[in-house]
């Protein structure tokens, strides 16, 4: 865990503080898919995808990510988010060839000093002065939580099976990972698709999947952070703090660990992993 302290200086119209920042696995290990990029233009959570095949033996969630890395490296300090999500998606698809594999795909969520603005594809959440913004969980996971509930039920309900709740999760583990594998597919689908859902990938994202959200004139705090970081939908509330981010993980591992109940997820939490998902959270003070 990283909290250090620093200004960031530009030109530009907007300065901020780093209050604070975490940026971890949930293994705490290299195979962590999250990114948290800093520049004098912007800073941005990357949240690349589990779905993702591998890409000479390194998940490809952490090839996508770095790959959205090495784009927000380069973008001026005036970009847009077309700009940006073309960048990306040329990217991806140039990589995607290279390796003669499909593109994986990350979610990300960017703050642009210059333009004062917040730019998101994808499901990461991010708040201004204490009030968030969470999106849904994407429609095709949505469908799945219910699935896996139902089953879940079923499995411990029926006398045929009788079933803890441990093993009815892991009974559906061979289903979750058919499911998994299908995701691609929906990634920046046709608006008629109903699992179709936003993401960086060589598939452009079209325009109602790239939100801009102008922030306001006076402003105090800013957090950005990947769907790792919030535990909860209810209410629209994340995060006050890195410990409390930290705190409301540790709750749902220990009531809820197959994520069935407090907080209904496409799998519960893997045997060694600390957190639920890959989890990014950094924290903006606006100064001047």
């Amino acid at each position: 865990m990283a909290c250090w302290k620093r200004i960031v200086r530009t030109g530009a119209q907007l300065q901020v503080r780093v209050v604070e920042k975490f940026c971890d696995g949930k293994y705490c290990d290299d195979r962590n898919e999250d990114r948290l990029f800093e520049s004098a233009n912007h800073i941005a959570v990357i949240d690349g995808s589990s779905a993702a095949q591998p890409i000479r033996g390194r998940p490809g969630g952490v090839v996508a990510a770095e790959t959205v890395v090495d784009v927000l490296r380069e973008l001026s300090a005036d970009a847009t988010i077309d700009t940006f999500e073309r960048s990306a998606s040329e990217a991806l698809a140039r990589m995607a060839t290279e390796h003669a594999v499909a593109s994986p795909y990350a979610a990300a969520v960017v703050l642009s000093l210059q333009r004062r603005e917040i730019w998101r594809i994808g499901d990461c959440p991010f708040a201004i002065d204490g009030v968030w913004n969470i999106p849904e969980h994407n429609p095709h996971e949505r469908s799945y939580f219910s699935f896996r509930q139902m089953m879940a039920s079923g499995y411990r309900r029926n006398s045929d099976f009788a079933l803890s709740e441990s093993e009815a999760a892991a009974r559906i583990a061979d289903v979750t990972r058919d499911w998994l594998a299908m995701t691609k597919g929906w990634v920046n689908a046709d608006k008629d698709d109903v699992f179709a859902f936003a993401a960086l990938d060589e598939r452009p994202a079209p325009a109602h999947f790239k939100e801009v959200f102008r922030l306001p004139d006076a402003v105090s705090d800013i957090v950005l952070a990947s769907d790792g970081a919030v535990v909860s939908r209810n209410g629209q509330q994340g995060p006050g703090s890195v410990a409390d981010m930290l705190e409301r993980i540790e709750t749902v591992r220990t009531h809820d660990p197959n994520c069935l109940a407090l907080f209904p997820y496409w799998r519960g939490f893997l045997d060694g992993a600390r957190f639920l998902d890959d989890t990014t959270f950094i924290a903006l003070s606006v100064e001047g």
